[in-house]
Formats: C-alpha cells, structure tokens, sequence
C-alpha cells in the first residue's frame, strides 16, 4: 500500500470511528432531551427545563462535528496547500459559541424567576419527584457519553470532537447542579423551592465556563498559535536523536486540524554530500511522523555547519 493510500485509508477510518460515536450521541441526546423536557414540565421544575434545553443544544453541535469532520479530511488543493484541517476547529469554536448562548438563556430566565420571587413575591413551587429521578438518570448517561467520545477524540486526533465530549461532561455538570437544587427543594419544601431557579444559574455559569475554554483554544489555533513548549521539547528530542545532527534552530510548529505542521533549520558537517545530508534530514522526518502523525508536515532547511554558516543564513 501506498503513502497516499495509507493516508486515505487513515482519513476514511477516522471519520468512520467519529461518526459512529457521534450518531450515537444524537440518538442519546433525542432521547435524554425528550425525558427531561417532560420530567421538567410535569415535575415544574424551571432548572430540569433548562437542562433539557441544554441537551437540545448538543444535536448542533454533533452535527457540527460530522460536517466539520467531513470538511477537514478533503484533501489538500492549490487554494489549501495545508489541507482543510481548520473546518475542525472552526467547529469546535461553534460549538463553544452555541455552548455559551445556552448558557446565556438559561442564566437570563433562573435571574427573571429569581427577581420574581424576591421582588414580586411570586415563589415558585416545589417541583416533583419525577424531575429528580431525569437529572440523576441525566448524569449517569452523559458521564458514560462523555467517556467514549473522549477516548475516541484523542484516538483521532479530533479537536471538534473532544469539543464535543466535553459538551457531554458539561451536561453532566449541570445535571449534578440540577439534582442538587431539586433535591434541596424537595427536602426543604416552601420557599426553599427558589434553589430550583438557583441551580439553573449554577448550571450556567458552568456552560458559560466550558464554553469559553473551547473558544479560547480552537481561536488560537485558528490564528496560527504555536506548538505547546511540552510538543516542540518533543520536536527537539527527535531532532537530537539522529547523529550528525547540530545546532537547530528557528523552530516553527503549529496544527492545522489534526495535522502537525513543523519547520525549522539545522546544521550538518559541511563536509558531507548532498546525499548524505537528506538521509539525515529522511531520518528526522521520520521520527517526527512517528511522534505526530503520518500526515505531518515537517520542512527542514539544511546549513552546513562553518564558521562563515554561523555568521549567515538566518532568514
């Protein structure tokens, strides 16, 4: 088999593995938002409603991850040298966008129910038993969702997709803040019922947390951040591994997607042939594809290693 075959049938694997779990979660999430939105309607409790609304939410995002997906694994092209590996972080900033609208709305209308009853004294009702049991049953499903997406985010390499699974986890969250203010207003009865709306607040300010750290990352991908320090102490560990090998510098990393992007320069014995030189470089290349990736794209410009090199070529 080919590179080019290899890496095909790499792309078609992986986008195989991320549907799989990601129709999964659309079949969960139908379900679960159908429960808790009746649990919450029937139990009147204002903060499982919300819950449900968050878990509507994941049917955008579980589709983001599919087109995203689909969009990053075209092949490269004269308009995309690099690939279309951002249309992955691009949907890991939507779902962090729509993450945080949720999270706004749900905010917005535990503050009205808030506001009411301390300022109009319109108390809310204690809710029912029915919407404790969806909130406990809620957080015991999305944990195991968030789970095995998780596990086959960090298999793929795929950024829209651990997204994604930790959308799952912040359901879970805001499920253990909802069971906590049902629970609360259960047990106490009264007016204790307001922690109902206060749980809906918890919850949000949980989303609106999860939210901002999937946009801050995937946003400074997308804006050409670099390498890690921890990844490009890797770059540089392969890079020493290979004898004959001196003084590398102007090291330049970044991930478009999943794929690792990797230029720097090195120098070798001026002495060497041009041949021998590449198989230097060949052997970099490789160890490097090892690290991060077969698709890698690792340029190295070779400088022999002189006195007048030192004093040249620092472009």
């Amino acid at each position: 088999m080919s590179n080019s075959q290899a890496t095909d049938s790499e792309a078609l694997a992986r986008i195989r593995q991320a549907d799989r779990v990601t129709w999964l979660a659309v079949i969960v999430n139908v379900i679960l938002t159908v429960g808790k939105l009746v649990a919450g309607i029937i139990g009147g409790s204002t903060a499982m409603i919300a819950d449900a609304v968050h878990s509507l939410s994941d049917f955008a995002t579980d589709f983001a991850v599919m087109i995203g997906m689909r969009m990053a694994n075209r092949p490269e092209d004269d308009g995309h040298p690099y690939g279309h590996g951002k249309f992955e972080t691009l949907a890991a900033v939507i779902i962090g966008m729509v993450l945080s609208a949720v999270g706004l709305g749900i905010a917005w209308h535990a503050c009205v129910a808030i506001w009411d009853a301390f300022v109009y004294d319109a108390w809310p009702e204690t809710p029912g038993t029915i919407a404790l049991w969806a909130g406990i049953i809620s957080i015991l499903v999305k944990e195991w969702l968030f789970r095995i997406t998780l596990a086959v985010a960090r298999r793929t390499q795929n950024e829209a997709l651990l997204a994604n699974a930790w959308h799952h986890r912040s359901d879970a969250l805001s499920s253990i803040g909802t069971v906590i203010g049902i629970g609360g207003a259960l047990l106490l009865g009264g007016r204790w019922a307001i922690l109902d709306a206060c749980a809906a607040v918890l919850v949000s300010l949980i989303l609106l947390r999860v939210a901002w750290d999937i946009v801050a990352i995937s946003l400074n991908k997308l804006m050409e951040h670099g390498m890690t320090a921890e990844e490009q102490s890797k770059i540089l560990e392969c890079v020493h591994a290979v004898p004959g090998v001196f003084e590398p510098h102007h090291l330049r990393s970044r991930w478009v997607g999943a794929l690792a992007v990797i230029e720097f320069h090195l120098r070798v014995d001026g002495e060497m042939t041009v041949y021998e030189s590449h198989d230097i470089a060949c052997q970099v290349e490789q160890l490097l594809d090892d690290a991060f990736g077969r698709n890698a794209i690792v340029t190295i410009h070779i400088e022999p290693r002189t006195r007048r090199s030192r004093e040249a070529c620092h472009v």
